[in-house]
Formats: structure tokens, C-alpha cells, sequence
């Protein structure tokens, strides 16, 4: 019998009540049951929602066409479902009442139907009943099909009934016969009736005079299946299934491969069969669903439960087989011979004649045909339970082994020999696999990455410096002249110098490989925990030349994967290749058979299908554009390919164009999922691969699109953002014409109290002045006019003029309101001539063109400059003194340079020296008109003081003066 699997309820939540049984052009599968329809894709289940409220109830038959699936209800009734959309017929539209038993489609397109109430036939849009006027007498039809030559027959509780092609009438064939439960074709065109409800089964030559052959079965039957190998499938109504390999009556009952519950099917009690576009033969039950395939993996002949078995094949071909519950087998020409030898063996290896090496916890055996011999004890360092993890024999007969927990020795006759182990890591301690290649050369593979090689007793370690990067090394393969190494993360190949990695996909297919074998020209196969893998031999050679070419590669048997023992460590190796090509390997089913020149062609890969998109979880219209609203938090995205026969070996990768660059590798991963995504426009992207080196079709796309939130989009952010400059631009106004009023009403306190300060000024000193110079001059009157005081007393009047004069000239300035005359460049240079200490240079520049400044600036500017030039005469010593006005469009600057000592630095800051107040006034005056003032030493030798402003506030706006003159003049003409 073929490889078996099932789906029940109980097992997993499969479908229950399986009576019929239909597989529609794209690939699904549909099974009708007791509680409606359902959907399979080999791996789920989904049940089908009629877009109607009306629920389908239980199906009794199902019949794919080319448009849909039809469905026949057992409370009668059809209904033809075309993707989404779904037409009900009723019964009593000239389709027959009842139960609905059978569907067939004709080759002019027409819909057969077999009803509780008689036999129907859809063309068109309508059905139409089947009367006496065309040669269906019966009142009930049980059954309908169509034959390849077109025929139509129908059977109805007790005649069967034929409508060639071409013609309008039914006539009889035959009758006597008990409720029809199928009819089928076998190779031969020949028409066979299976009964319900006794031990019948029927055969009808076609021609011009049919005659009906008849036998008596075991059991009754329910479906009658021939498969394309020829073979005949019944299902019988709680006796299991039957397969015939000849399907020729009389049929040899004894030659029939029997399968029930004991066997591991779903049930008993089996209704419909079904032999899909793959070969793969599906049955249903009162319990579920089964699939039958051929094998690709056949068991070895080795006793029942034999797992987690060492192999090796002997130089006679034998194959040998060490495992913790069978001893020591060796099977050859189908004789099998058992040693029963202490448990467990944990490693095999063939010798180079006809005989193995076996090793435990318990010793090392030799084994030949004849018999096994225990060849030596572990050493007495070796724990009870330390298991020999590898071993070799090398080229002078001597063996190597590999001890767990202790280490590498070398056994000759039953002497050990402990080797020095590499300084690395504890977890390095000894080698987890060993091999020898074709130049004699040992090789040791380690934990963590690391290789050893030995020529003789000359070492060599070799890791990741060499491009090893696999991780554990546990298995290695040299043959042909090329050594390869597989591990924890894949393979490697060794050209003599270097490693390099062969690129696999990432889906976790090769992880933890622990055998590797050699294929027919070339190929590579890999068993590892993801099971068995061919690597063809091209897609290798294609891997290696081109970084990140996607390798190809079959998978070869899902029930490939390694069996293993918790508690124990894995016995190596799990696959040998025979003296005739054949491979064997240790599987979770036991020892298996591979035979590479009968694996089945690569089929033609499946189309990848969306079925389902999900935004926040409401399921989306498809087909159609898709628009994810702005605010959509986690998108969904279903797919699929159909391949019902061997889904496990299909392979998905996908990638969201325009979100990620790169191709996620899926595995067998079904269902995308992104959240959060931007707005924009996007093409999901989803490739199948069926690992059996066929080239992949073209991505299935979905495009769709993310629409913007509503504040980023260009109806609103342009007139925003607008409005927000234009805010901006108001607040910016805002703040600089606040900062101009402060330092406008500054300026303005500081003239109120010069003109306080001039009110004063002139009320007491000058007067009081004034009135001690008229004394003094009345005192010098009196004197005559020789008289040596009188000329005294005339100077210091004089003199007394002078300070007079300049003390209204002071107070006329602290007054000053207006604007600045244009003299500050004159005033300096006149301060700079009255520079009375002799060989002192004093130059003034102006550059760019004067401008009025206010006066509180012109006067705090001119001060600045006088308490400078005085600093650089009277403390710095300098003998040059430069000073420039700049009038510039955004600054006004004045510097004054000198060529004396320099300042201190810690003197020129804001605070000054210590009890001298000139520097820091300097610093109060351009504080005060909103300036700043930098006082340094330069590098030169001597002292910079450069005080800026900015223009809005150093120079007085014309066009506002001459407003404000102008305004002034016609308040004067109205006062007037």
C-alpha cells in the first residue's frame, strides 16, 4: 500500500462525515460532509460561507467543472458555486425532489443529475426532468456518469440505463440490480456498478449488445476508484479499504491490499474516492479524510520498531544496523542476521573488508558475517555511561575514537592511546564526527566551528580564519576528489586551501545536518533534522560561481526527518549509500530504502494564490484595488499553492515592494503580516519554490496603496504650513518690535535723565560757577593793572571761560534729542589732535557711507572711544592709535586699535579691574543702546575694542524723521 496520512476531528481538527469528494481546477480540494462544505489546501481546513443566508446543510455529492463546483444537497436541491457567488436550485424547477446522489457532466457541457425522485439534466440555464418519453422508466435515479466515449449511464434502485452519444434515449441494459452506490470506468472502457447493500460488483462490456459480468465480493462496496497505475480502489461501509492491482474480473480477492483502522485509517465506514491530478488517492469517512501517494521512502527489512539505528554497508554490500533496542543487524540478499551485543551502539563504521566496527559505552566489537567480537573496553577513565560519538580507521589499520567527555584516542589491537586534545574550549573537547578522505588524511569535526586534520601524526586545526562558518561540524562526505562538511548551519566545500560556503535558503531546511552522500553525477544528498535533500548537481556548481543565487534543491520524503532519543546521544551515521547506488537512511520511521533512479519527475510548480487579506481584521473584497485607510494598524495577507500530494515541500519567499528591499524567506509559512505601514503605494510579492530544482514561476503580486493622513496631505499641509510661516513671521515681527520699544523706551529714560541731569547741571553749578567768576573778576578789578596777581587772576578767568564754555557745550549734547549731526568721526579726530604727549600717531577711518545715529548711540559711541584712546595712552603706552567708524547695512561697528601692551585678559571682561571703573563703563554704555562691546589683547601686541550694533537699532530711519519734520511743520502752520 502507498504511504498513508490522515486528517479526523480527534486528531487534527480535520472534517468528520466525509461523503463526497471533488477537486476544482485551481487545485483545491472540496469535501462535502455532514455539516456543509469544506476547503483543503493540504494543510487547513476551511469551511465554506454561502454568500446567502441560506446554509447548504449536508452535502451528498460534488461534480468540479470548468466554471465552479456543483454541489448536490441530500435535502435536494443544487447549487452551483463560481468563485464568490453562488446560484441555488431548488428542487421542483424541474429538477427532482430528494436527496441529490450524483452529478456528471456530458462532452456537450450538459449537467447530470441522479435524484432521490428521478434523473435530471441541466443545459443552459434550466433543468429539465428525465421522463418515460426518453427511456428512463424509473421513478429514482442512484446514480449517473459519463463515460470517455461519451455514453451517459444511470442506474437507477434496480435497472441500469445507457444514453449514447449522439442519441436522445435511454434504453436498458440491465436489471436486477440492488441500490447502485458507483459506477466507474476501468482502462479497458469496460463499466463497472458497485452495491450498497450487498456483496455485488458488476462489469459491462460496451457495444452494440452490452452483457453484464457479475461477482461476488466480501464486502459490500460504497466508491469504486481505478487509479492511473490500473490498480482498483473500493471503500466499503465498515470493513476498510480494498486495493486490487489487477483490475480484471474475476477479480483475486486474496491478492487485495487491505487497509483498515488497525492500519491507521480514519475509520471503518468509507464513502467517496478520488484520485487527483497528482496521483495521490484521497478517501473519505464517517471520521475524515485520507491520502494515499506513492512511496518515495521504502521500509528496510529490519525488524518492526528498529529506530534511532547507526548504519554502514560493509564492502560485500551488506547493510549493517546498530540501535538501542535491536542489538546488531546485517541484512544481505534479503537474510537477516541478529547479534545481540551490550546496549546502546552509538556509532558504526564499516571496515575495509566485509566486517564493521561497532562502539558504545560498553567497548568497541568487530563484527564480520561470521560474528562479533568484543575487540576492547573504553578506558578506565571513560564514565559508565560515555558513548563513542565517532570513529575511523586509518590508513595503518589502526582505529580512532572519539569518547564522549574524555576525549580522542587511537585503539590498536585493545591498547588505547589518548591524543592530545586542541587548546580550545571545554566544548572542544573531543570530536563529534571523523572521516578519511581519498589521500588518507583524517578528519575531526568539533563543536564551535572548529576542523582537525592529521597526516600521519602531523596536525592541523582549521575554523573560521579558513571560511569555515557551519558551526557544530557533524557530518562530512569525500568523494570524487571533493571533500564537503556539513553542520549546525550548513555546508561547506574544501578545494585543498579553503572552505567555502555553499549559500542555502534560510528556511531552516538544513540546519543540524548529520549525513552527507553522494548522488548520480555529481548531486549531493543532505539528511539532517528537515529530512532528506537532493542538491542537484548544477544548482551547486551555480551556488558556488554566483553570490546569492537562491540554490534549488527536491525535497525528497517528508517522513525523512531524524528520529532521536532524549536521553541519549544520536548513533552515527543516519545514511550510507550501497554498493549499487541505493541510499539508506535512519528515519523517525525506522531504517528506509531510497532508490534515486525511481524518484517520480518534478511536477510543475503551483500557482501561488491570495486568498485572503485582512486590515484590522475585516476581510477585504477581492479581486479589486485595494486602499488601506490612513489609519490601518496591522494588515494580513493569506497565500498559498496548492499541492495537495506533498504541500510540506513547498517553499514560500515574499517582499513588500516600496517597504523592504529584501525577499523574507518564509519556509512553509503561510500568512504575511505588516503593521503600521506608511502611506504610499506598495506591491506584495510572493514567490513558491518546490525544492525540486524546476525554475520558479513569477511572483503572485497584490498591489495596494495606503492612503495619507488628512494633515499630510497638500490640501492641508499647504495652506498649514502657509499659516504657520505667516505665524511665524507675525511672532517674529512681534518679538523684534518689542525688543526695539524696550530698548527705544531705554533710550528714551536715559535722555530724560541727561536732561534732568543738564536741568541741574545749569541751575547749581553753572550758576554757582558763573557767580564765583563775576567775584573773581570784581576781586581783579580792584588790583592795578601792573600788579603781578592781576595777570594771574586774568588766566585763570580765562581759563575759567573755557570750562565754562565746554560745560553748556555738555549740557547742550545731554539735551540733544535730535539726530546725530555727522560729526562723530569729526569729534574724534578733533579729540585725537588735542593728543598732547608727544610721538603719539592717532588715525581715524570711516568706511561706508555715514548715517544719522541717535543720540544716545553718537554719544555712547564717542564716549567708548574717548575712554579707549585715554586707556591706550595713559596705561598702555601705546605710540599708535587707529580708529574706524563702519556704517554698514546690517551693523554699525567702531574699532580702535592700539600697538600698546594689552589688556590683561582677565581685565577685559565685562566686570573690568578691580576698584577701576573705566572698562566696565565701557561695557555698561554698549549694554545700555543694546550693543555689544569686545575688549581683547591681540597677537600682535597691544588692545582691540570693537563695539557693534545692529542697524534697526544704531541708525535713526530718514523716511520716519522727514514724516515726523514734515508732521511738525503743518501742526506749527495750524497752530499759527
Amino acid at each position: 500500500m502507498r504511504e498513508h496520512h490522515r486528517w479526523t476531528m480527534a486528531d487534527d481538527d480535520g472534517p468528520n462525515q466525509v461523503g463526497a469528494l471533488a477537486q476544482t481546477r485551481d487545485g483545491y480540494l472540496w469535501l462535502g460532509s455532514d455539516s456543509g462544505l469544506l476547503r483543503f489546501d493540504g494543510f487547513d481546513f476551511v469551511d465554506y460561507q454561502p454568500d446567502s443566508d441560506q446554509p447548504l446543510g449536508t452535502v451528498a455529492s460534488l461534480l468540479a467543472v470548468d466554471d465552479g463546483l456543483w454541489v448536490g444537497l441530500r435535502a435536494g436541491g443544487a447549487r452551483l458555486i463560481q468563485g464568490r457567488e453562488t446560484r441555488s436550485y431548488p428542487a421542483g424547477q424541474g429538477l427532482p425532489g430528494g436527496a441529490l446522489y450524483g452529478l456528471a457532466r456530458d462532452h456537450e457541457g450538459a449537467i447530470w443529475a441522479a435524484a432521490h425522485e428521478g434523473l435530471a439534466r441541466f443545459k443552459g440555464h434550466t433543468w429539465a426532468t428525465i421522463d418515460d418519453a426518453q427511456g428512463f422508466t424509473a421513478s429514482s435515479a442512484r446514480a449517473v456518469f459519463v463515460d470517455r466515449a461519451g455514453t451517459v449511464w444511470a442506474a437507477s434502485g434496480n435497472h441500469l440505463y445507457q444514453r449514447p452519444a449522439g442519441t436522445q434515449r435511454f434504453t436498458e441494459v440491465a436489471d436486477g440490480l440492488d441500490w447502485a452506490s458507483q459506477i466507474a470506468q476501468a482502462a479497458d472502457g469496460s463499466i463497472w456498478i458497485a452495491e450498497r447493500y450487498v456483496n455485488r460488483l458488476h462489469r459491462v462490456i460496451p457495444g452494440t449488445r452490452p452483457h453484464l459480468q457479475t461477482q461476488t465480493v466480501d464486502a459490500p462496496i460504497n466508491g469504486l476508484l481505478f487509479d492511473s497505475a490500473g490498480g482498483l480502489w473500493t471503500s466499503t461501509p465498515g470493513d476498510g479499504l480494498r486495493r486490487y492491482p489487477n483490475a480484471d474480473m474475476p477479480l483475486n480477492l486474496a491478492d487485495a491490499e487491505r487497509v483498515t483502522r488497525t492500519q491507521g485509517l480514519s475509520a471503518d465506514y468509507l464513502w467517496p474516492l478520488l484520485e487527483d491530478r497528482d496521483g495521490t488517492v484521497w478517501a473519505g469517512s464517517n471520521a475524515g479524510l485520507d491520502r494515499f501517494r506513492l512511496r518515495e521512502l521504502n521500509p528496510a527489512p529490519l525488524p518492526p520498531g528498529t529506530l534511532n539505528a547507526a548504519l554502514a554497508v560493509a564492502a560485500d554490500g551488506a547493510l549493517w544496523a546498530a540501535s538501542g533496542n535491536r542489538g546488531l543487524l546485517r541484512q544481505h540478499n534479503e537474510a537477516l542476521q541478529h547479534w545481540s551485543i551490550a546496549e546502546p551502539v552509538t556509532s558504526l563504521i564499516a571496515d575495509s573488508h566485509d566486517g564493521v566496527w561497532a562502539g558504545g559505552p560498553h567497548g568497541i566489537w568487530h563484527a564480520t558475517p561470521a560474528g562479533v567480537t568484543l575487540q576492547a573496553k573504553l578506558p578506565e577513565q571513560a564514565a559508565d555511561d560515555a558513548a563513542v560519538r565517532a570513529m575511523v580507521v586509518a590508513a595503518d589499520k589502526s582505529l580512532w575514537v572519539s569518547i564522549n567527555g574524555l576525549g580522542l584516542f587511537v585503539l590498536r589491537g585493545d591498547q588505547w592511546r589518548a591524543l592530545k586534545g586542541p587548546d580550545a574550549m571545554p566544548s572542544q573537547l573531543m570530536p563529534v564526527n571523523a572521516g578519511s578522505d581519498e589521500e588518507g588524511r583524517l578528519w575531526f569535526g568539533y563543536r564551535d566551528n572548529l576542523l582537525i586534520s592529521y597526516r600521519g601524526e602531523q596536525m592541523r586545526q582549521w575554523a573560521s580564519a579558513d571560511g569555515l562558518q557551519i558551526g557544530h561540524v557533524t557530518a562530512q562526505l569525500h568523494h570524487g576528489g571533493i571533500s564537503w562538511f556539513g553542520g549546525q548551519h550548513g555546508l561547506a566545500r574544501f578545494d585543498g586551501a579553503r572552505f567555502q560556503m555553499l549559500q542555502l535558503p534560510a528556511n531552516g531546511q538544513f540546519d543540524n545536518i548529520y549525513a552527507l552522500l553522494p548522488g548520480h553525477d555529481g548531486d549531493l544528498w543532505v539528511h539532517g533534522k528537515g529530512g532528506i535533500m537532493l542538491l542537484p548537481a548544477a544548482e551547486v556548481h551555480r551556488a558556488l560561481a554566483e553570490p546569492g543565487y537562491r540554490l534549488r534543491y527536491r525535497t525528497v520524503s517528508l517522513d525523512g526527518s531524524l528520529a532521536n532519543d532524549p536521553y541519549r546521544l544520536l548513533p552515527l551515521p543516519t545514511g550510507v549509500v550501497g554498493a549499487d547506488g541505493q541510499l539508506w537512511f535512519s528515519t523517525s520511521a525506522g531504517v528506509n530504502l531510497l532508490d534515486p533512479a525511481r524518484q517520480p519527475a518534478v511536477a510543475p510548480l503551483p500557482p501561488v494564490v491570495i486568498e485572503n487579506v485582512l486590515v484590522d481584521g475585516v476581510p477585504q473584497p477581492r479581486p479589486g484595488v485595494l486602499q488601506l485607510p490612513a489609519d490601518a494598524q496591522r494588515l494580513v495577507i493569506d497565500y498559498t499553492a496548492l499541492s495537495l500530494r506533498a504541500p510540506q515541500s513547498l517553499s514560500f519567499r515574499y517582499r513588500l515592494a516600496g517597504y523592504e528591499r529584501d525577499w523574507i524567506e518564509a519556509g512553509r509559512q503561510r500568512r504575511a503580516t505588516y503593521t503600521a505601514l506608511p502611506a504610499g503605494d506598495f506591491r506584495f510579492e510572493v514567490q513558491v519554490f518546490d525544492q525540486g530544482g524546476g525554475e520558479p514561476a513569477a511572483p503572485t503580486v497584490l498591489a495596494f496603496s495606503v492612503a495619507q493622513v488628512f494633515y499630510l496631505r497638500p490640501i492641508f499641509y499647504l495652506p498649514m504650513t502657509a499659516a504657520l510661516l505667516l505665524a511665524l513671521w507675525w511672532l517674529h515681527r512681534r518679538v523684534v518690535r518689542r525688543d526695539r520699544l524696550r530698548v527705544q523706551l531705554q533710550l528714551q529714560a536715559q535722555q530724560d535723565e541727561r536732561e534732568r541731569i543738564a536741568r541741574e547741571l545749569h541751575d547749581t553749578l553753572l550758576q554757582s560757577l558763573q557767580g564765583l567768576m563775576l567775584r573773581f573778576q570784581a576781586a581783579a578789578n580792584t588790583l592795578a593793572a601792573d600788579h603781578p596777581a592781576r595777570a594771574r587772576l586774568e588766566h585763570a578767568l580765562d581759563r575759567a571761560d573755557d570750562v565754562m564754555n565746554e560745560g553748556r557745550e555738555r549740557l547742550q549734547q545731554l539735551r540733544q534729542a535730535g539726530t546725530d549731526d555727522g560729526n562723530l568721526a569729526a569729534e574724534l579726530a578733533e579729540h585725537g589732535s588735542k593728543l598732547d604727549e608727544p610721538g603719539i600717531t592717532f588715525n581715524l577711518q570711516v568706511q561706508g557711507e555715514p548715517r544719522a545715529l541717535t543720540a544716545a548711540v553718537h554719544d555712547a559711541a564717542y564716549r567708548i572711544a574717548v575712554e579707549a584712546i585715554g586707556n591706550a595712552v595713559r596705561h598702555a603706552a601705546a605710540r599708535q592709535i587707529a580708529v574706524t567708524l563702519i556704517y554698514g547695512a546690517q551693523r554699525f561697528s567702531l574699532r580702535i586699535g592700539d600697538d600698546g601692551q594689552g589688556i590683561a585678559t582677565p581685565y577685559a571682561s565685562a566686570e573690568g579691574k578691580p576698584a577701576r571703573w573705566g572698562i566696565r563703563g565701557m561695557h555698561e554704555r554698549a549694554t545700555q543702546i543694546g550693543g555689544t562691546l569686545e575688549v581683547k589683547a591681540t597677537d600682535a601686541g597691544g588692545t582691540r575694542v570693537e563695539l557693534q550694533l545692529d542697524a534697526a537699532l544704531a541708525y535713526i530711519d530718514q523716511r520716519r524723521q522727514t514724516w515726523r519734520r514734515w508732521i511738525a511743520r503743518l501742526l506749527r502752520r495750524d497752530d499759527a
